[in-house]
């Protein structure tokens, strides 16, 4: 099969690592798959055999399916020269209804969040495509345990311009913690992808002791983790949560907020689900703290879990049901 997707760029976000994950999968399985941006511009994140033309192209060739993670060019889908018609809804906050009164076009959910999201809102039964992560780069090491005058490392995704991802919540609580003579580290991490991104960086400043790595490489993404005790994420309304899967993948005992995480976030067996404000955050991090039987317990059933939503079983899923 010739399968493509129409993204608006090709910079670091999750909808669009989405895509060159499964592309590359797609690939391996003998398919034919296509990147098509505005501008054809390859990205500058990760090396990947996958093809990217620009929207000029999109009608060269007949696909068997076209996928589409932005409502706003709705109208490239469905002018394309393709048989299937595919929205696959990785943000919570996009207006269905813009693509619910196409008929002809079929919607994918990226995580149990989204469906349920697109079932209760807009009564749409969505295929459930749910996933992934790459389980053979994130890979674990054994959870150790820390001496008294060690500092446990917390990680967390350093996206500060983007309030939503709740990086400031962990922020605060992280310092509530150091004043309170837990020995603590804070490690965050980015791929800046804008100038605005740049600048919320240059102005951070917290009083706990920090590392903010900035444009690690992508493929070694996973050294970050294995630096660190305990992942925190406390987002709000995203689809499927790339740096959960990742974190605990790597073996790391998670704390999450419910969004996008409802199919790998078991509270009490792979982890901690949390409300989403810095004292629920201050609360979950004591408790991980001072327990290493729960972190080791959490890290264990996290990375054993994650393993069916790699990309090569979604990959499959979603070949199996195109070929239907």
């Amino acid at each position: 099969m010739h399968l493509g997707v129409i993204l608006p760029h090709v910079k670091l976000y999750g909808g669009v690592k989405r895509f060159f994950e499964l592309g590359r999968h797609f690939i391996n399985k003998g398919h034919r798959f296509t990147v098509f941006t505005p501008d054809g511009a390859q990205p500058d994140w990760i090396k990947s055999q996958v093809e990217v033309k620009s929207f000029g192209d999109l009608n060269n060739d007949c696909l068997d399916a076209l996928f589409l993670t932005e409502i706003g060019l709705i109208d490239a889908l469905r002018s394309a020269n393709a048989k299937r018609r595919i929205f696959y809804h990785v943000r919570q906050s996009e207006p269905m209804q813009k693509v619910t009164k196409y008929p002809e076009i079929e919607v994918f959910a990226c995580s149990s969040n989204i469906y349920k999201h697109d079932k209760t809102k807009y009564n749409l039964e969505t295929f459930k495509a749910i996933g992934g992560v790459n389980t053979q780069l994130f890979r674990p090491n054994p959870i150790p345990r820390k001496l008294n005058h060690e500092p446990l490392t917390i990680i967390a995704y350093g996206r500060l311009a983007e309030k939503r991802k709740g990086t400031h919540l962990i922020v605060k609580a992280c310092e509530r913690l150091y004043r309170n003579k837990y020995n603590i580290r804070l490690l965050l991490f980015d791929t800046h992808v804008d100038a605005n991104m740049q600048k919320t960086f240059e102005a951070f400043s917290t009083t706990v002791p920090c590392d903010f790595v900035i444009n690690h490489p992508i493929e070694r993404h996973f050294e970050l983790f294995q630096r660190a005790d305990i992942f925190v994420a406390a987002e709000k309304k995203a689809g499927w949560a790339n740096t959960v899967a990742e974190a605990m993948a790597c073996g790391l005992p998670v704390i999450a907020t419910r969004s996008a995480t409802m199919d790998i976030l078991k509270d009490g067996d792979t982890g901690i689900v949390i409300r989403r404000n810095r004292f629920a955050i201050y609360r979950a991090l004591k408790k991980l703290i001072t327990q290493y039987d729960l972190r080791q317990k959490y890290g264990i059933n996290g990375r054993k879990h994650i393993e069916q939503f790699d990309w090569e079983v979604l990959a499959d899923k979603i070949l199996a049901h195109l070929k239907n």
